[in-house]
């Protein structure tokens, strides 16, 4: 398995400034004021040489601590002139705030690779199928409240997939006998409900978030494949003693059809959902996974956080697990604004039952 080597430039940035003397209280206090961040980050990959990303968000049209506009990004630029581009609109319309429009849209030409499907690593490829994906998304969610907490509305997805395949590695992948190889498009359009009673939009002591939604991929309306996406999303946030809190999380998703691009399927690990799994390595046409968060106050801006996961992908058709994967670390997160709009830095360290060794992630905003 290829390992990442992580760096940030932060730490770096935070440790000049306080060898020149500055104060680092004094100068977050000073950033947190503003309505907008942005954190740049540093990588490297052999399939990419030196990365380099930032990501960041404004914020705006603040109409109380859970309604509040946004646009956010995350851009990655490679050596090997790769790049990986998203951007995320949060709009609250109307008076109220009554109406809601969500997104991403998100474009990329990344190295990814193949090695099998299924929670059964002893059945995957012995050497992965490296291919540079090329592809776009847009993904949006109109809703209306119908009270306080509960709103309701249409999604639309549109999708488009270009896999480039070495020509050394094209009879092999076309071997494989998986859907995805070829371009294709998905047009998707389908509905979801929400309630939300959280306190806060970006960092919630209390409260309830859950979401389903179903989504209609069909040939009739232009896509590539017929496919049926269900996913329930449900987050409880409980406030133990001052600052203290646990929250958690189950969320599953359900890709439904006869030919399903590998792509397309379901999977688990990022940097939100299962920390330390590679993203990408496990798929299949469903996921379930629940994770917990112990988030507690450690100095002024500065909390910290305990948090394990557990959860795999399976096949609609056989639920069964080979070896439930797992996950759990610790992490920092330092403040970035103030008032309303509480985004906070984010340092975890992860571990799983695997991979060896650690993980670093360092990103803007909590995992859930």
């Amino acid at each position: 398995m290829r390992k990442r080597y992580i760096l940030t430039i932060i730490a770096s940035v935070l440790s000049l400034y306080s060898a020149c003397g500055i104060n680092i209280d004094s100068l977050m206090n000073k950033i947190s004021r503003l309505n907008f961040y942005f954190i740049p980050t540093l990588s490297y990959q052999k399939e990419t040489g030196n990365l380099f990303g930032i990501n960041g968000g404004y914020y705006f049209h603040f109409i109380d601590s859970t309604r509040i506009s946004s646009l956010s990004f995350n851009e990655v630029f490679t050596q090997k002139h790769q790049y990986s581009l998203s951007f995320s609109p949060r709009l609250y319309l109307g008076g109220g705030g009554k109406w809601t429009l969500f997104g991403n849209i998100s474009a990329q030409k990344f190295p990814a690779s193949f090695i099998g499907i299924g929670n059964d690593h002893h059945k995957f490829l012995k050497d992965p199928i490296a291919y540079t994906s090329r592809n776009y998304s847009f993904n949006f969610q109109f809703q209306r409240f119908l009270s306080k907490h509960l709103s309701l509305g249409l999604l639309f997805s549109l999708q488009s997939e270009k896999p480039v395949l070495e020509d050394s590695l094209k009879f092999k992948a076309m071997g494989v006998h998986v859907t995805g190889w070829k371009p294709y498009s998905l047009l998707g359009v389908g509905g979801v409900i929400t309630y939300d009673s959280r306190d806060n939009l970006f960092y919630p002591t209390k409260g309830i978030l859950g979401s389903a939604s179903l989504v209609h991929f069909d040939p009739f309306w232009g896509s590539s494949y017929n496919i049926v996406q269900v996913g329930i999303d449900f987050r409880q946030y409980i406030a133990l003693y001052k600052q203290h809190v646990f929250a958690w999380q189950f969320v599953t998703d359900w890709r439904l059809g006869n030919a399903i691009p590998f792509q397309m399927l379901t999977t688990i690990g990022s940097n939100q959902l299962l920390r330390g799994i590679p993203g990408g390595l496990f798929r299949d046409n469903v996921m379930a996974a629940i994770q917990g968060e112990y988030r507690f106050p450690l100095y002024k801006n500065i909390r910290g956080a305990v948090f394990g996961s557990s959860g795999d992908v399976f096949n609609s058709c056989d639920l069964s697990i080979d070896r439930l994967k797992t996950s759990y670390g610790a992490g920092i997160r330092f403040r970035l604004t103030r008032g309303k709009i509480n985004i906070s830095g984010r340092w975890d360290i992860t571990h799983t039952n695997y991979e060896k060794g650690i993980q670093l992630y360092f990103t803007a905003l909590e995992a859930f």
